[in-house]
Protein backbone atom coordinates (compact mmCIF):
# COMPACT_ATOMS: atom_id res chain seq x y z
CA UNK A 1 0.00 0.00 0.00
CA UNK A 2 2.45 2.08 0.39
CA UNK A 3 4.66 1.88 -2.57
CA UNK A 4 1.58 2.44 -4.38
CA UNK A 5 0.75 5.82 -2.07
CA UNK A 6 4.51 6.47 -3.55
CA UNK A 7 4.31 5.74 -6.88
CA UNK A 8 0.84 7.81 -7.24
CA UNK A 9 2.49 10.70 -5.97
CA UNK A 10 5.67 9.88 -8.03
CA UNK A 11 3.03 9.83 -10.58
CA UNK A 12 1.69 13.13 -9.96
CA UNK A 13 4.81 15.41 -9.35
CA UNK A 14 5.79 14.11 -12.79
CA UNK A 15 2.83 14.63 -14.47
CA UNK A 16 2.97 18.16 -12.91
CA UNK A 17 6.51 18.82 -14.22
CA UNK A 18 5.95 17.45 -17.95
CA UNK A 19 3.16 19.82 -17.98
CA UNK A 20 5.59 22.87 -16.75
CA UNK A 21 8.39 22.16 -18.87
CA UNK A 22 5.47 21.77 -21.72
CA UNK A 23 4.35 25.18 -21.21
CA UNK A 24 7.75 26.56 -20.62
CA UNK A 25 8.90 25.26 -24.17
CA UNK A 26 5.53 26.22 -26.29
CA UNK A 27 5.99 29.89 -24.43
CA UNK A 28 10.32 30.13 -25.13
CA UNK A 29 10.25 28.18 -28.31
CA UNK A 30 7.49 26.97 -30.45
CA UNK A 31 5.52 30.18 -29.93
CA UNK A 32 8.28 32.64 -30.89
CA UNK A 33 9.12 30.58 -34.12
CA UNK A 34 5.58 30.39 -34.92
CA UNK A 35 5.00 34.00 -35.11
CA UNK A 36 8.55 34.78 -36.74
CA UNK A 37 7.27 32.68 -39.86
CA UNK A 38 3.24 34.10 -39.53
CA UNK A 39 5.55 37.36 -40.20
CA UNK A 40 7.80 36.05 -42.52
CA UNK A 41 5.01 35.15 -44.57
CA UNK A 42 3.67 38.26 -45.07
CA UNK A 43 7.75 39.73 -45.97
CA UNK A 44 8.04 41.00 -42.60
CA UNK A 45 11.32 39.64 -41.29
CA UNK A 46 14.02 40.91 -38.18
CA UNK A 47 16.86 39.23 -36.84
CA UNK A 48 16.67 35.86 -35.69
CA UNK A 49 15.00 34.98 -32.53
CA UNK A 50 17.40 33.39 -29.60
CA UNK A 51 15.95 31.65 -26.30
CA UNK A 52 18.47 33.18 -24.43
CA UNK A 53 19.28 36.70 -26.05
CA UNK A 54 20.07 39.39 -23.51
CA UNK A 55 17.74 42.13 -24.50
CA UNK A 56 19.40 45.74 -25.98
CA UNK A 57 17.10 48.51 -25.41
CA UNK A 58 20.33 50.38 -25.61
CA UNK A 59 23.81 50.08 -25.36
CA UNK A 60 26.55 51.18 -23.23
CA UNK A 61 28.86 52.28 -25.96
CA UNK A 62 30.67 55.81 -24.99
CA UNK A 63 29.58 58.41 -27.17
CA UNK A 64 31.15 61.99 -28.08
CA UNK A 65 29.08 64.56 -26.26
CA UNK A 66 28.13 65.99 -29.22
CA UNK A 67 26.14 62.60 -30.53
CA UNK A 68 23.23 61.17 -29.04
CA UNK A 69 22.77 57.99 -30.79
CA UNK A 70 22.23 55.57 -28.47
CA UNK A 71 20.18 53.19 -29.99
CA UNK A 72 21.79 50.30 -31.69
CA UNK A 73 19.67 49.24 -35.37
CA UNK A 74 17.47 46.84 -35.82
CA UNK A 75 15.60 45.18 -38.68
CA UNK A 76 11.76 45.68 -38.00
CA UNK A 77 10.04 48.51 -36.49
CA UNK A 78 6.92 49.88 -35.53
CA UNK A 79 5.50 53.01 -38.41
CA UNK A 80 4.06 55.97 -37.04
CA UNK A 81 0.82 55.07 -38.59
CA UNK A 82 0.90 51.41 -36.55
CA UNK A 83 1.82 53.39 -33.65
CA UNK A 84 -1.16 55.74 -33.60
CA UNK A 85 -3.87 52.90 -34.09
CA UNK A 86 -2.14 50.69 -31.11
CA UNK A 87 -2.25 53.67 -28.60
CA UNK A 88 -5.13 55.17 -29.47
CA UNK A 89 -7.07 52.04 -29.42
CA UNK A 90 -9.99 52.13 -27.47
CA UNK A 91 -11.10 48.69 -28.06
CA UNK A 92 -9.20 46.82 -25.20
CA UNK A 93 -7.21 45.04 -28.35
CA UNK A 94 -3.84 46.16 -27.42
CA UNK A 95 -3.81 45.27 -23.87
CA UNK A 96 -0.45 46.06 -21.61
CA UNK A 97 1.94 42.74 -21.30
CA UNK A 98 2.31 41.18 -17.89
CA UNK A 99 5.04 43.22 -16.43
CA UNK A 100 6.00 40.54 -13.77
CA UNK A 101 6.46 40.17 -10.36
CA UNK A 102 9.67 42.02 -9.86
CA UNK A 103 8.40 45.21 -11.42
CA UNK A 104 4.76 44.92 -9.61
CA UNK A 105 6.78 44.85 -6.56
CA UNK A 106 7.82 48.23 -7.66
CA UNK A 107 4.98 49.80 -9.19
CA UNK A 108 2.36 48.09 -8.19
CA UNK A 109 -0.65 47.14 -10.34
CA UNK A 110 -2.06 50.75 -10.89
CA UNK A 111 -2.90 52.78 -13.91
CA UNK A 112 0.16 51.98 -15.40
CA UNK A 113 -0.45 47.88 -15.59
CA UNK A 114 -4.19 48.10 -15.93
CA UNK A 115 -6.34 47.93 -18.65
CA UNK A 116 -9.85 47.68 -19.55
CA UNK A 117 -13.06 48.43 -16.82
CA UNK A 118 -10.40 48.37 -14.10
CA UNK A 119 -8.32 51.19 -15.64
CA UNK A 120 -10.80 53.43 -16.09
CA UNK A 121 -12.06 52.76 -12.47
CA UNK A 122 -8.71 54.01 -11.91
CA UNK A 123 -8.26 56.52 -13.73
CA UNK A 124 -11.69 58.06 -12.37
CA UNK A 125 -10.13 58.31 -8.90
CA UNK A 126 -6.34 59.63 -9.90
CA UNK A 127 -7.50 61.92 -12.40
CA UNK A 128 -8.45 64.75 -10.15
CA UNK A 129 -5.44 64.63 -7.68
CA UNK A 130 -3.20 65.67 -11.16
CA UNK A 131 -5.36 68.87 -12.51
CA UNK A 132 -3.47 71.45 -13.49
CA UNK A 133 -5.07 73.88 -10.57
CA UNK A 134 -4.27 71.09 -7.82
CA UNK A 135 -0.45 71.18 -9.18
CA UNK A 136 0.03 75.09 -8.83
CA UNK A 137 -0.64 75.16 -5.43
CA UNK A 138 2.16 72.08 -5.00
CA UNK A 139 4.55 75.09 -6.47
CA UNK A 140 5.48 76.37 -3.30
CA UNK A 141 6.97 72.50 -2.01
CA UNK A 142 8.59 71.74 -5.16
CA UNK A 143 11.13 75.14 -4.71
CA UNK A 144 11.20 74.39 -1.54
CA UNK A 145 12.54 71.14 -1.86
CA UNK A 146 14.58 72.11 -4.93
CA UNK A 147 15.82 75.49 -2.80
CA UNK A 148 17.45 73.31 0.10
CA UNK A 149 19.33 70.95 -2.37
CA UNK A 150 20.67 74.46 -3.94
CA UNK A 151 21.87 75.98 -0.94
CA UNK A 152 23.52 73.05 -0.27
CA UNK A 153 25.43 73.36 -3.52
CA UNK A 154 25.66 77.50 -3.02
CA UNK A 155 27.68 76.42 0.34
CA UNK A 156 29.89 73.83 -1.15
CA UNK A 157 30.75 76.37 -3.92
CA UNK A 158 31.16 79.37 -1.23
CA UNK A 159 33.37 77.26 0.67
CA UNK A 160 35.66 75.62 -2.65
CA UNK A 161 39.56 75.23 -2.29
CA UNK A 162 40.14 77.54 -5.00
CA UNK A 163 37.65 80.70 -4.01
CA UNK A 164 36.14 81.24 -7.26
CA UNK A 165 32.78 79.68 -6.13
CA UNK A 166 33.34 76.43 -8.41
CA UNK A 167 32.06 73.05 -7.51
CA UNK A 168 31.78 69.70 -8.95
CA UNK A 169 28.85 68.38 -8.10
CA UNK A 170 27.84 64.80 -9.37
CA UNK A 171 23.77 65.81 -10.13
CA UNK A 172 22.34 62.50 -10.76
CA UNK A 173 21.95 60.93 -7.49
CA UNK A 174 21.50 64.59 -6.01
CA UNK A 175 18.18 64.64 -8.41
CA UNK A 176 17.21 61.57 -7.52
CA UNK A 177 17.26 62.10 -3.79
CA UNK A 178 15.63 65.81 -4.85
CA UNK A 179 12.85 64.35 -6.59
CA UNK A 180 11.98 61.64 -4.23
CA UNK A 181 11.77 64.60 -1.22
CA UNK A 182 9.51 66.26 -3.64
CA UNK A 183 6.85 63.38 -4.65
CA UNK A 184 7.05 62.72 -0.47
CA UNK A 185 5.79 66.12 0.17
CA UNK A 186 3.49 65.94 -2.43
CA UNK A 187 2.08 62.94 -2.37
CA UNK A 188 1.87 62.65 1.73
CA UNK A 189 1.97 65.85 3.11
CA UNK A 190 2.87 65.83 6.64
CA UNK A 191 3.53 62.22 6.50
CA UNK A 192 6.81 62.81 3.83
CA UNK A 193 8.92 61.43 6.31
CA UNK A 194 7.45 57.71 6.00
CA UNK A 195 7.15 58.57 2.43
CA UNK A 196 10.84 58.53 2.26
CA UNK A 197 11.08 55.07 4.06
CA UNK A 198 9.02 53.96 0.71
CA UNK A 199 11.68 55.50 -1.70
CA UNK A 200 14.26 54.22 0.25
CA UNK A 201 12.32 50.48 -0.37
CA UNK A 202 11.50 50.72 -4.10
CA UNK A 203 14.97 51.96 -4.82
CA UNK A 204 15.80 48.41 -3.26
CA UNK A 205 13.35 47.00 -5.70
CA UNK A 206 14.63 48.70 -8.30
CA UNK A 207 18.17 47.22 -7.89
CA UNK A 208 16.42 43.59 -7.65
CA UNK A 209 13.92 44.64 -10.91
CA UNK A 210 17.05 45.39 -13.10
CA UNK A 211 19.22 42.62 -12.11
CA UNK A 212 16.30 40.21 -12.75
CA UNK A 213 14.95 41.58 -16.53
CA UNK A 214 17.68 39.45 -18.69
CA UNK A 215 15.97 36.32 -17.08
CA UNK A 216 13.70 33.74 -18.33
CA UNK A 217 10.94 33.54 -16.93
CA UNK A 218 10.02 30.28 -15.25
CA UNK A 219 6.18 29.57 -14.07
CA UNK A 220 6.54 29.63 -10.56
CA UNK A 221 9.60 30.77 -9.74
CA UNK A 222 8.59 33.71 -7.92
CA UNK A 223 7.25 31.79 -5.12
CA UNK A 224 10.61 29.85 -4.71
CA UNK A 225 12.91 31.08 -1.90
CA UNK A 226 15.65 32.96 -2.69
CA UNK A 227 17.91 35.73 -1.91
CA UNK A 228 16.24 37.74 -4.81
CA UNK A 229 12.97 36.23 -3.49
CA UNK A 230 13.35 36.62 0.11
CA UNK A 231 14.64 40.24 -0.10
CA UNK A 232 11.33 41.51 -2.56
CA UNK A 233 9.20 39.97 -0.12
CA UNK A 234 11.05 42.28 2.35
CA UNK A 235 10.62 45.22 1.12
CA UNK A 236 7.19 44.58 -0.42
CA UNK A 237 6.47 44.15 3.47
CA UNK A 238 8.04 47.65 4.13
CA UNK A 239 6.39 49.40 1.63
CA UNK A 240 2.50 47.88 2.10
CA UNK A 241 3.06 48.35 5.71
CA UNK A 242 4.32 52.04 5.28
CA UNK A 243 1.54 52.85 3.02
CA UNK A 244 -1.06 51.63 4.95
CA UNK A 245 0.05 53.27 8.30
CA UNK A 246 -0.08 56.39 5.99
CA UNK A 247 -3.71 55.29 4.74
CA UNK A 248 -4.95 54.54 8.12
CA UNK A 249 -4.26 57.77 9.15
CA UNK A 250 -5.44 60.08 6.53
CA UNK A 251 -8.86 57.92 6.79
CA UNK A 252 -9.20 58.17 10.91
CA UNK A 253 -8.38 62.01 9.70
CA UNK A 254 -11.58 61.96 7.35
CA UNK A 255 -14.30 60.44 9.87
CA UNK A 256 -13.31 63.23 12.56
CA UNK A 257 -14.53 65.59 9.47
CA UNK A 258 -10.63 66.70 9.70
CA UNK A 259 -10.61 65.71 5.69
CA UNK A 260 -8.81 63.89 3.49
CA UNK A 261 -5.68 66.02 3.31
CA UNK A 262 -4.41 68.17 -0.20
CA UNK A 263 -1.71 66.87 -1.03
CA UNK A 264 -2.06 63.91 -3.91
CA UNK A 265 -2.77 61.33 -1.59
CA UNK A 266 -5.95 63.14 0.01
CA UNK A 267 -7.25 63.93 -3.39
CA UNK A 268 -7.06 61.02 -4.81
CA UNK A 269 -8.69 59.34 -1.40
CA UNK A 270 -11.38 62.25 -1.53
CA UNK A 271 -12.02 60.91 -5.14
CA UNK A 272 -12.02 57.44 -3.86
CA UNK A 273 -15.02 58.25 -1.14
CA UNK A 274 -17.03 59.83 -3.64
CA UNK A 275 -17.49 56.78 -5.64
CA UNK A 276 -17.57 54.85 -2.51
CA UNK A 277 -21.67 54.77 -1.75
CA UNK A 278 -24.81 52.98 -3.43
CA UNK A 279 -24.33 52.66 -6.90
CA UNK A 280 -21.07 53.59 -6.59
CA UNK A 281 -19.37 51.28 -4.92
CA UNK A 282 -18.12 49.28 -7.57
CA UNK A 283 -16.35 52.67 -8.82
CA UNK A 284 -14.40 53.03 -5.42
CA UNK A 285 -11.01 51.48 -5.34
CA UNK A 286 -9.71 48.73 -2.24
CA UNK A 287 -7.24 49.29 -0.11
CA UNK A 288 -5.01 47.05 -2.19
CA UNK A 289 -5.99 49.32 -5.21
CA UNK A 290 -5.26 52.63 -3.42
CA UNK A 291 -1.43 50.90 -2.29
CA UNK A 292 -0.50 49.89 -5.92
CA UNK A 293 -1.21 53.42 -6.99
CA UNK A 294 0.76 55.10 -4.62
CA UNK A 295 3.44 52.56 -5.20
CA UNK A 296 3.31 53.64 -9.20
CA UNK A 297 2.92 57.89 -8.72
CA UNK A 298 5.69 57.36 -5.90
CA UNK A 299 7.91 55.97 -8.33
CA UNK A 300 6.99 57.03 -11.39
CA UNK A 301 6.63 60.96 -9.92
CA UNK A 302 10.12 60.70 -9.23
CA UNK A 303 12.01 59.03 -11.35
CA UNK A 304 10.80 60.47 -14.53
CA UNK A 305 11.39 64.17 -13.39
CA UNK A 306 14.60 63.14 -11.93
CA UNK A 307 15.42 61.40 -15.13
CA UNK A 308 14.27 64.70 -17.07
CA UNK A 309 16.39 66.88 -14.74
CA UNK A 310 19.59 64.81 -15.18
CA UNK A 311 19.53 64.89 -19.31
CA UNK A 312 18.22 68.75 -19.81
CA UNK A 313 21.45 69.32 -17.32
CA UNK A 314 23.54 67.63 -19.68
CA UNK A 315 22.32 69.22 -22.49
CA UNK A 316 22.49 72.71 -21.01
CA UNK A 317 25.86 71.82 -19.99
CA UNK A 318 26.99 71.06 -23.71
CA UNK A 319 25.12 74.04 -25.24
CA UNK A 320 25.96 77.09 -23.15
CA UNK A 321 24.48 79.58 -25.48
CA UNK A 322 21.02 77.62 -24.92
CA UNK A 323 21.92 77.74 -20.88
CA UNK A 324 22.35 81.72 -21.36
CA UNK A 325 19.13 82.04 -23.30
CA UNK A 326 17.40 80.13 -20.38
CA UNK A 327 18.94 81.78 -17.45
CA UNK A 328 17.69 85.22 -19.39
CA UNK A 329 14.07 84.27 -19.73
CA UNK A 330 14.08 83.02 -16.02
CA UNK A 331 14.79 86.35 -14.69
CA UNK A 332 12.42 88.15 -16.58
CA UNK A 333 9.66 85.99 -16.15
CA UNK A 334 10.80 84.98 -12.54
CA UNK A 335 12.99 87.67 -11.26
CA UNK A 336 16.21 87.25 -9.39
CA UNK A 337 17.32 84.78 -6.99
CA UNK A 338 15.12 86.11 -4.04
CA UNK A 339 11.82 85.97 -5.62
CA UNK A 340 9.98 83.36 -4.53
CA UNK A 341 8.70 80.96 -7.38
CA UNK A 342 5.27 81.24 -9.07
CA UNK A 343 3.42 78.95 -10.84
CA UNK A 344 1.88 81.47 -13.27
CA UNK A 345 5.48 82.88 -13.90
CA UNK A 346 6.40 79.33 -14.76
CA UNK A 347 3.77 79.36 -17.15
CA UNK A 348 5.27 82.25 -19.21
CA UNK A 349 8.77 80.11 -19.63
CA UNK A 350 8.56 79.06 -23.37
CA UNK A 351 12.24 78.42 -24.17
CA UNK A 352 12.24 76.37 -21.01
CA UNK A 353 9.42 74.42 -21.95
CA UNK A 354 10.96 73.92 -25.52
CA UNK A 355 14.35 72.60 -24.14
CA UNK A 356 12.50 70.52 -21.88
CA UNK A 357 10.70 68.25 -25.05
CA UNK A 358 13.67 68.88 -26.61
CA UNK A 359 15.01 66.65 -23.77
CA UNK A 360 12.10 64.40 -23.88
CA UNK A 361 12.52 63.91 -27.61
CA UNK A 362 16.67 62.91 -27.56
CA UNK A 363 16.88 61.39 -24.10
CA UNK A 364 12.97 59.88 -22.94
CA UNK A 365 12.93 57.99 -19.91
CA UNK A 366 11.39 54.43 -21.47
CA UNK A 367 13.49 54.26 -24.79
CA UNK A 368 10.45 51.62 -25.85
CA UNK A 369 7.06 51.02 -24.87
CA UNK A 370 5.01 47.23 -24.97
CA UNK A 371 1.66 46.51 -26.21
CA UNK A 372 0.06 42.98 -26.94
CA UNK A 373 -3.24 42.08 -28.62
CA UNK A 374 -5.64 40.42 -27.17
CA UNK A 375 -6.90 38.61 -30.22
CA UNK A 376 -5.85 38.21 -33.99
CA UNK A 377 -4.91 41.37 -35.23
CA UNK A 378 -4.84 43.66 -38.62
CA UNK A 379 -2.41 46.27 -37.90
CA UNK A 380 -2.27 48.43 -40.74
CA UNK A 381 -2.16 45.81 -43.08
CA UNK A 382 0.17 43.21 -41.60
CA UNK A 383 -1.73 40.23 -39.59
CA UNK A 384 -0.89 40.10 -36.06
CA UNK A 385 -1.16 36.85 -33.92
CA UNK A 386 -2.51 37.48 -30.55
CA UNK A 387 -0.02 37.32 -28.01
CA UNK A 388 2.38 38.92 -29.85
CA UNK A 389 4.58 41.69 -28.20
CA UNK A 390 4.47 44.40 -29.64
CA UNK A 391 7.38 46.80 -29.26
CA UNK A 392 7.33 50.74 -29.93
CA UNK A 393 10.96 51.92 -30.52
CA UNK A 394 10.40 55.32 -29.37
CA UNK A 395 14.39 56.49 -29.36
CA UNK A 396 14.29 55.66 -32.78
CA UNK A 397 11.42 57.42 -33.72
CA UNK A 398 12.27 59.93 -32.17
CA UNK A 399 15.09 59.78 -34.40
CA UNK A 400 13.09 59.33 -37.98
CA UNK A 401 14.14 62.07 -40.44
CA UNK A 402 11.74 62.04 -42.70
CA UNK A 403 9.31 62.80 -39.59
CA UNK A 404 11.36 65.53 -37.54
CA UNK A 405 13.55 66.38 -40.57
CA UNK A 406 17.25 66.33 -41.19
CA UNK A 407 18.46 67.75 -38.10
CA UNK A 408 16.60 64.85 -35.72
CA UNK A 409 19.58 63.67 -34.24
CA UNK A 410 20.64 67.03 -33.15
CA UNK A 411 19.90 69.21 -30.58
CA UNK A 412 17.34 72.16 -31.38
CA UNK A 413 14.75 72.93 -29.17
CA UNK A 414 13.51 75.34 -31.88
CA UNK A 415 11.34 72.61 -33.14
CA UNK A 416 8.87 72.64 -30.99
CA UNK A 417 8.44 76.66 -30.27
CA UNK A 418 4.64 76.22 -32.20
CA UNK A 419 3.91 73.57 -30.22
CA UNK A 420 4.31 69.59 -29.61
CA UNK A 421 2.04 69.10 -32.25
CA UNK A 422 3.62 71.18 -35.02
CA UNK A 423 6.88 70.40 -34.28
CA UNK A 424 7.75 67.12 -37.10
CA UNK A 425 5.83 65.96 -39.92
CA UNK A 426 3.51 64.12 -37.92
CA UNK A 427 0.99 65.79 -35.51
CA UNK A 428 1.72 62.84 -32.71
CA UNK A 429 4.84 62.12 -33.37
CA UNK A 430 6.43 62.99 -29.52
CA UNK A 431 5.64 59.75 -27.66
CA UNK A 432 7.63 60.44 -24.45
CA UNK A 433 4.89 60.57 -22.28
CA UNK A 434 2.78 57.82 -24.51
CA UNK A 435 -0.29 58.95 -26.95
CA UNK A 436 -3.95 58.43 -26.16
CA UNK A 437 -6.24 57.67 -23.47
CA UNK A 438 -3.16 55.99 -22.03
CA UNK A 439 -0.75 58.80 -22.21
CA UNK A 440 1.01 59.50 -18.73
CA UNK A 441 -1.33 60.99 -16.27
CA UNK A 442 1.27 62.55 -14.69
CA UNK A 443 2.97 65.00 -17.33
CA UNK A 444 1.87 68.25 -16.42
CA UNK A 445 3.62 67.38 -12.72
CA UNK A 446 6.92 66.51 -14.28
CA UNK A 447 6.95 69.09 -16.32
CA UNK A 448 6.22 71.49 -13.85
CA UNK A 449 8.32 70.04 -11.28
CA UNK A 450 11.35 70.21 -13.71
CA UNK A 451 10.62 73.92 -14.75
CA UNK A 452 10.39 74.65 -11.01
CA UNK A 453 14.22 73.15 -10.43
CA UNK A 454 15.89 74.21 -13.21
CA UNK A 455 14.63 78.25 -12.69
CA UNK A 456 16.47 78.01 -9.50
CA UNK A 457 19.73 76.20 -10.64
CA UNK A 458 19.43 78.93 -13.56
CA UNK A 459 19.24 81.69 -11.34
CA UNK A 460 22.23 80.67 -9.23
CA UNK A 461 24.55 78.69 -10.80
CA UNK A 462 26.29 78.58 -14.94
CA UNK A 463 27.24 75.01 -15.40
CA UNK A 464 28.94 72.94 -17.81
CA UNK A 465 29.80 69.32 -17.67
CA UNK A 466 33.27 68.06 -15.92
CA UNK A 467 35.86 66.75 -18.22
CA UNK A 468 35.64 63.64 -16.67
CA UNK A 469 31.94 62.78 -17.46
CA UNK A 470 31.60 59.70 -19.95
CA UNK A 471 28.23 59.65 -22.27
CA UNK A 472 27.28 55.93 -22.05
CA UNK A 473 23.39 56.28 -21.94
CA UNK A 474 22.18 53.02 -20.68
CA UNK A 475 18.64 51.67 -20.32
CA UNK A 476 18.56 50.57 -16.35
CA UNK A 477 14.59 50.46 -16.57
CA UNK A 478 14.24 53.94 -17.61
CA UNK A 479 17.26 55.92 -19.50
CA UNK A 480 20.31 57.00 -17.00
CA UNK A 481 24.04 58.26 -17.65
CA UNK A 482 25.66 54.87 -17.08
CA UNK A 483 28.88 56.50 -15.29
CA UNK A 484 26.91 59.47 -13.50
CA UNK A 485 26.71 63.12 -14.68
CA UNK A 486 29.75 65.23 -12.81
CA UNK A 487 28.34 68.90 -13.54
CA UNK A 488 30.82 72.23 -12.70
CA UNK A 489 28.79 74.60 -11.02
CA UNK A 490 29.78 78.35 -10.95
CA UNK A 491 28.01 80.48 -8.89
CA UNK A 492 26.97 83.38 -10.01
CA UNK A 493 26.88 87.20 -8.51
CA UNK A 494 23.36 87.84 -7.81
CA UNK A 495 23.86 91.77 -8.24
CA UNK A 496 25.72 91.00 -12.02
CA UNK A 497 22.37 89.35 -13.07
CA UNK A 498 19.86 92.15 -11.66
CA UNK A 499 21.92 94.50 -13.93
Amino acid sequence: MGTGAAALVAAALAVVVVTRLWTVLVHLVWRPYAVARAFARQGVRGPPYRVFAMRAATSCDTLDLTSHDYIPRVDVALRYDMVKRVLFDKSGLYGKTDPGPTILSLMGMGLVFTDGDDWSRHRRVVHPAFAMDKLKSMTGAMAACAAEVIRGWEARAAASASGDGVVTVEVRQQFTELTADVISHTAFGSSYRQGKEVFLAQRDLQFIAFASIDNVRVPGMQYVPTKANVRRWQLERTVRGTLMAIIGERLAAAKEARGYGSDLLGLMLEANAAGDDGKGQQQAMSMDEIIDECKTFFFAGHDTTSHLLTWAMFLLGTHPEWQQRLREEVIRECGGAEVPLRGDALNKLKLVTVVLYETLRLYGAAPMIARQPTADADLCGVKVPKGTLLLIPIAMLHRDEEVWGADAGAFNPLRFWDGVGRAAAHPNALLSFSLGPRSCIGQDFAMLEAKATLALILRRFAFEVALEYVHAPADFLTLQPSKGLPVVLRLLDPHTLAS
